[in-house]
């Protein structure tokens, strides 16, 4: 049955998913206009997953009911959605790792003459799209030898071949760089000129300024407000998301290079090299300073961190801790010298995801709680994880609860209080909210804020530019592995302009 809502490609009321007692979608009422770039944000568990899975037929709503294009429906199929003209591109990457790209463009669909695969006709289709996406690649290569950005622009683009008039887009940059990012983006606005009307799912609120032309905001599976982006701005969406003033807690800090000039400095390199994406590094870290190094991916910017800690080797070049050479890094050496690394890849480096809170927070510091034998005091251990846990707020029934089961946020938080235990003076944070939603985000800068204030050096890596704009007292700019300039007080704009000069 048609209506004449035909200006919304989506509108949905009253739509209500529950999972036992917990309510996924509470209700939610919202339309998506045609032709345009919507986005949605929220804290994981707000009810953004269940929404795009109910769209796209993977999930059937409790109550409620869809319109599509004026035709109404209670729910979709998998399949029903996709012959609908409503497309996915989730997060998580669906290609068969073994077949070759062609096949991966078309699959379960494949063009036929006969008996046969009409290859040259589905080659014919696939490379105008790749080449719209900036993506030129052999589509007879195997899809597992690609970069994983690759892979990613590979899963779009299958999507993108049956030309939805919905797209709905899952965290789509999450393994792009700045490059790649920035050139997605560009495609995404194109598309509603195209007659795509894109739903837009991200944590990066940048992305989501930059790209959308409404943002709705959920919360706890309902709907807080939905207004166009010109009439919003970044704080006003946070606090929708998490639910409380937290201007003071993001507040961007006012950067200056002469603010720790006089301070020790617990961190100095010169000239250091590791033989491999590591050049020609110089920098300084003070004690309370936060000093952020930003670069695309492949700049060197990650590799330095894993260097200065002793997880790659340097060939050339000059570390000082605390005043005092170092010429033989090594992880052991670095957490007998107070140096900290917090991990990008918490759970493959950062944590055992199958043991208990309790094991992983006694991880780094276990030697402290010896007894005069090799045995460890269990109650010791468990004592102090306690402690740790209260004193990071970190969200768990209890110690002993598998670390695997916590959010991604809680996960950051252990990783992080398991390497303060050791007393550093040197804290390296690598990437430390990749992969956490915004309510989590605030509270890690809160603990990072912190952990300065106790006079810590902090050096901070992050692939999002605002973090560094908010959180760093100066940013060094690394490019082909050799640190360019330093600054303080730049806006974003300012940065993304530098890391890509």
């Amino acid at each position: 049955m048609k209506s004449q809502s035909v200006h919304n490609v989506i509108s949905v009321r009253g739509l209500a998913k529950r999972y036992g007692g917990v309510k996924a979608l509470n209700g939610l009422d919202l339309d998506l206009e045609a032709n345009k770039v919507h986005a949605i944000v929220g804290e994981n568990g707000a009810g953004k997953s269940t929404f795009m899975k109910i769209l796209s037929g993977g999930v059937t709503p409790d109550e409620g009911s869809i319109e599509l294009m004026g035709e109404k429906f209670s729910s979709f199929t998998v399949q029903s959605a996709s012959k609908l003209g409503i497309g996915i591109m989730y997060q998580e990457l669906r290609l068969f790792q073994h077949r070759d790209v062609l096949t991966n463009l078309f699959p379960d669909r494949e063009l036929r003459v006969g008996p046969f695969i009409a290859k040259k006709k589905m080659a014919e289709i696939a490379i105008p799209v790749l080449k719209s996406i900036g993506l030129a690649v052999d589509l007879n290569q195997i899809v597992g030898e690609l970069a994983l950005s690759d892979q990613q622009l590979i899963e779009l683009a299958r999507v993108l071949i049956e030309k939805p008039k919905l797209l709905i887009l899952d965290e789509p940059t999450s393994a792009l760089n700045a490059r790649e990012s920035k050139r997605l983006l560009d495609l995404v606005r194109l598309l509603p000129e195209q007659g795509t009307t894109v739903l837009y799912v991200s944590h990066r609120l940048d992305e989501v300024f930059a790209v959308a032309e409404h943002i709705t905001v959920m919360r706890n599976g309902s709907l807080v407000f939905s207004k166009p982006t010109k009439d919003l701005d970044i704080p006003t969406v946070i606090q929708g998301i998490v639910g409380e003033k937290t201007a003071t807690s993001i507040a961007k800090k006012k950067g200056s290079a002469d603010l720790y000039s006089s301070a020790e400095k617990v961190l100095e390199v010169n000239n250091l090299s590791n033989g491999g994406q590591v050049v020609d590094i110089s920098l300084n870290v003070a004690s309370g300073e936060i000093v952020g190094v930003a670069g695309l991916i492949g700049s060197g910017a990650d590799e330095l961190l894993e260097t200065l800690f002793g997880a790659r080797s340097k060939v050339a070049g000059l570390v000082k801790l605390q005043g005092v050479e170092k010429a033989n890094l090594s992880p052991q050496n670095s957490v007998r010298d107070g140096v900290a690394l917090i991990p990008a890849d918490r759970k493959r480096v950062g944590l055992m995801m199958e043991r208990t809170v309790s094991d992983n927070l006694s991880h780094v510091s276990v030697g402290g709680f010896k007894q005069g034998t090799p045995l460890i005091s269990k109650s010791g251990l468990a004592t102090t994880a306690v402690k740790l846990v209260e004193k990071f707020v970190i969200k768990t029934e209890n110690v002993q609860v598998r670390v695997g089961n916590l959010s991604g946020g809680n996960q950051q938080k252990v990783v992080i209080g398991k390497w303060l235990e050791i007393g550093p003076g040197l804290v390296l944070l690598d990437d430390p909210t990749r992969g956490v939603d915004i309510g989590a985000k605030v509270e890690l800068f809160r603990l990072v804020r912190e952990i300065a204030a106790e006079g810590k050096g902090i050096l901070f890596r992050s692939t999002e530019i605002s973090e560094l704009t908010t959180l760093c007292d100066r940013i060094v700019v690394v490019k082909d592995g050799v640190s360019t300039r330093e600054v303080s007080g730049v806006d974003d704009a300012e940065l993304i302009k530098l890391i890509n000069e």
